[in-house]
């Protein structure tokens, strides 16, 4: 009877402190590494099958689930050019299960031009890391009639070769034009970086804006050659190229366009998870992703689908790629129209 007396005041005692709180008593919140064990993470694609950030992204996916113990689902979503996946992203619930991967390439132009079909917000992103640093270097055929700055200077009526209207070939396309103040049209249409070789072989147009990796196979081809990296500095990449200050003096808003380039339109592969992720969950993931590269076998991947070694300064660690969306997100409105100027200036 005392025994039967005691567990019912007990009962009495609990309810009377739930009562007193008004809500039951909780569990003690799981760690970020408790979390994930044993749950299912989306890993959403922005790029089709086969591309860099596709395979980047499948080298990621085995070390998240690994060291996670979570499944991975890796899903493309290629439609309206990647927006498909960053706008999924951005409002996929913030749980830390969904996370994406974008190119800056596609991610920043469509923000810089107000792209409407683009809900996200570049600065409200929650940024896990930054994989790869590359610099754009504006590529002619080495038997075209210009071979120099001063060649490009000194013609007249000159076509640039561009791809989407408002991508980072056509945008770096038309900052060449400005810096050098060519007589000069952007042609887009020009998809693919082996038809843009092609393009400038057969002199259709006297050159355009690409990456090292990317115009690999047209540079080994000895289709198209560089002549100078859209920067202020060389790119270790390729030591002998000379940056575009080394070859016209500027300053002002020009030299402000070539450092945009240089330390924000680089082309890399964003790690990324919804704005609002619980900050223990993102600090877990970012720790994680600085693990990996650490790891000899994952920069070998990388290593691999870039097609040249990965410096250490390549991989940006999450705070300060955040820093650095967002002090271009509060340039945006300056830089909007300069290119939007330069658009109605200089694309055909």
């Amino acid at each position: 009877m005392i025994k039967k007396f005691a567990v019912i005041t007990g009962v009495l005692l609990l309810v009377a402190v739930v009562a007193a709180t008004g809500c039951p008593p909780q569990a003690e919140p799981a760690t970020p590494a408790d979390f994930y064990k044993g749950k299912t993470i989306d890993l959403i694609i922005s790029a089709a099958p086969g591309t860099d950030e596709d395979l980047i992204t499948r080298i990621i996916a085995p070390y998240l689930g690994g060291d996670t113990g979570a499944s991975v689902v890796v899903t493309n979503r290629v439609g309206a050019g990647g927006l498909d996946a960053m706008n999924y992203v951005y409002k996929s619930k913030p749980d830390g299960l969904t996370l994406g991967t974008a190119p800056t390439a596609k991610f920043v132009p469509n923000k810089v031009f107000n792209e409407p079909a683009a809900i996200y917000e570049i600065e409200n992103f929650s940024y896990i890391i930054s994989i790869g640093r590359v610099q754009y270097y504006f590529l002619v055929a080495p038997d075209g009639p210009c071979q120099s700055v001063a060649d490009l200077q000194a013609a007249t009526d000159l076509k640039i070769g561009g791809s989407s209207p408002s991508g980072s070939i056509c945008l770096s396309g038309l900052t060449v034009i400005k810096l050098l103040g060519l007589d000069a049209k952007v042609i887009t249409g020009l998809s693919g970086d082996s038809n843009r070789a092609l393009a400038a072989k057969r002199g259709e147009i006297i050159g355009y804006c690409s990456n090292i990796p990317s115009a690999k196979a047209s540079l080994e081809a000895g289709m198209v050659k560089p002549l100078f990296v859209l920067a202020t500095e060389r790119d270790p990449l390729t030591p002998d190229v000379p940056a575009i200050t080394e070859v016209v003096n500027m300053g002002g808003e020009d030299l402000a366009l070539v450092k945009l380039w240089e330390t924000t339109f680089f082309n890399s592969t964003l790690l990324v998870a919804p704005p609002g992720i619980a900050e223990d969950r993102l600090r877990y993931l970012r720790d994680l992703a600085n693990q990996w590269v650490q790891d000899e076998g994952f920069r070998e991947g990388i290593n691999a689908v870039s097609g040249y070694e990965l410096q250490d300064q390549e991989y940006i660690a999450g705070e300060e790629v955040t820093k650095v969306m967002l002090d271009l997100a509060a340039a945006f409105d300056e830089f909007r129209a300069i290119f939007l100027e330069l658009i109605e200036k200089y694309r055909a």
